[in-house]
């Protein structure tokens, strides 16, 4: 390997790398944002329910406990508490890498997807067109804490 190639592939992966960190960065501020909510419910579930991407949060059993209009607009499912019926089927994932950032997502880990092919196949009980699809094809799912040590909770939010 010449030395301009070796210059060349050493000042990509800096590239790459504060790429990455600006992600991580990124993700990290728009979780603690979304902690500060969940202390205040109401706002919570208003600031949620009208965020322009869909957002779904779920249990450890793969449950959807909440979801908002935008999801529930793009999925034309409606999901509450009471109604068990939409769960996150990992057996129906394409993506190994997003299989496994919902199963990690409990153990405190927060990811991020790009290039998801149609993401919304994963839930049970909803259908989803050609069209909207691949409409959605980027993802961060990241843990909510009871009491900053018990992972209650998984937040997926879709992005085009």
């Amino acid at each position: 390997m010449t030395d301009k190639t070796k210059e060349k592939l050493l000042e990509e992966l800096l590239n790459v790398q504060k790429m990455l960190e600006e992600r991580t960065e990124t993700q990290g501020q728009m979780i603690k944002r979304f902690q500060r909510l969940v202390a205040n419910e109401g706002l919570f579930s208003q600031v949620i329910d009208l965020f322009p991407y869909p957002i779904a949060i779920f249990t450890p059993e793969y449950s959807l406990t909440l979801v908002n209009k935008a999801f529930e607009a793009e999925t034309k499912t409606q999901v509450s508490a009471e109604q068990k019926d939409v769960r996150i089927l990992p057996y129906k994932i394409d993506n190994v890498q997003l299989a496994t950032g919902i199963t990690r997502v409990f153990d405190g880990e927060t990811s991020f997807f790009e290039d998801l092919k149609n993401p919304f196949a994963m839930f049970s009980g909803i259908e989803v067109s050609e069209l909207q699809a691949n409409r959605f094809s980027k993802a961060v799912i990241f843990p909510i804490p009871s009491d900053d040590v018990r992972i209650t909770h998984g937040v997926i939010v879709f992005m085009p």
